[in-house]
């Protein structure tokens, strides 16, 4: 759907010290305390996660995935390369995004329907079906377990439920009450990520992408397709398949960074997670040619 570079963007006047792409040309114009970050390796799925839409771990080898058409659950073993379980937790749907939480799975569909599959590791795991004040007109693609606060973190696409479209908010889900905060509990601003895209050069390189951020519409720069939490520091790192976009939040909510990942391997990226042992990957849908893939990023918060 879009072009990938692998080109990483830091701030004016803002010293990013985690770049994840070494290959920016004009990473040394814009700032020139950007360091190199290379990705680590590139896993290319099988058929089965041509389209991948979600990842999360189960140990730092084990990755459980899903695509968006199938209610298949698949477990991929890095150190095997291959899928090595499935399991079918239901029927053809638009299934967007999933993630561990102990010996449960929470998998999130876009009108924001969760499918909780308790003891997914037992002979006969039991999957329950919650309803959200979510729907479709909101567009959900992304959920996170955040430990701290034992809740699920739920990042909205389209229409946030206030019906505001000038930032992309995140909902929190209980997971005591199983009930879901119409309230968000963090929120991305639009003037926030343009601060990270200004100057002559930017816009040589980005022209289309600068036009969407002078409309000030965020839903024409900023689609979240993907959330997780880092397990070392609390923050939030959300991905956007649109622009080919990482926004780290912090635990507060505070913008820390913003990066564009982009390259031939970022066809359409679509997940983002960390291992147990504090590594990132992020998965991305074939786009029509080649192969799905999850790739480890050589990040360091």
């Amino acid at each position: 759907m879009y072009k990938p570079i692998l080109l990483l963007l830091a701030g004016v006047g803002l010293a990013c010290n985690n770049p994840i792409n070494p290959q920016s040309k004009i990473k040394d114009k814009f700032n020139e305390k950007a360091a190199e970050l290379k990705h680590e390796h590139i896993y290319d799925m099988p058929k089965e996660l041509e389209e991948i839409s979600g990842i999360s771990f189960i140990n730092d080898s084990l990755v459980t995935a899903i695509e968006d058409e199938n209610g298949i659950l698949y477990f991929y073993s890095l150190k095997e390369k291959k899928i090595v379980r499935e399991l079918k937790f239901g029927d053809i749907g638009d299934y967007e995004d999933l993630t561990v939480v102990g010996k449960d799975i929470y998998i999130i569909n876009s009108s924001g329907v969760i499918y909780q599959i308790k003891n997914f590791e037992s002979s006969k795991p039991v999957t329950k079906i919650i309803n959200t004040p979510l729907s479709k007109k909101n567009d959900i693609e992304s959920i996170a377990y955040q430990p701290k606060n034992n809740r699920l973190l739920i990042g909205v696409k389209g229409r946030n439920l206030d019906k505001s479209e000038e930032n992309k908010q995140i909902y929190a889900f209980d997971l005591t009450s199983l009930q879901l905060d119409t309230k968000s509990v963090y929120a991305l601003e639009v003037k926030e990520i343009e601060k990270y895209f200004k100057g002559d050069a930017i816009e040589e390189t980005s022209k289309k992408f600068l036009k969407a951020l002078g409309n000030q519409n965020i839903s024409k720069v900023f689609h979240t397709s993907s959330l997780t939490v880092d397990p070392n520091n609390g923050d939030i790192l959300m991905l956007s398949s649109l622009n080919n976009i990482l926004a780290i939040l912090s635990e507060s909510g505070d913008l820390k960074k913003v990066y564009i990942v982009d390259g031939k391997d970022f066809r359409q990226p679509e997940g983002v997670a960390f291992s147990p042992n504090g590594k990132l990957y992020i998965s991305n849908e074939s786009g029509g040619k080649d192969s799905g893939n999850i790739i480890e990023m050589k990040y360091a918060n």
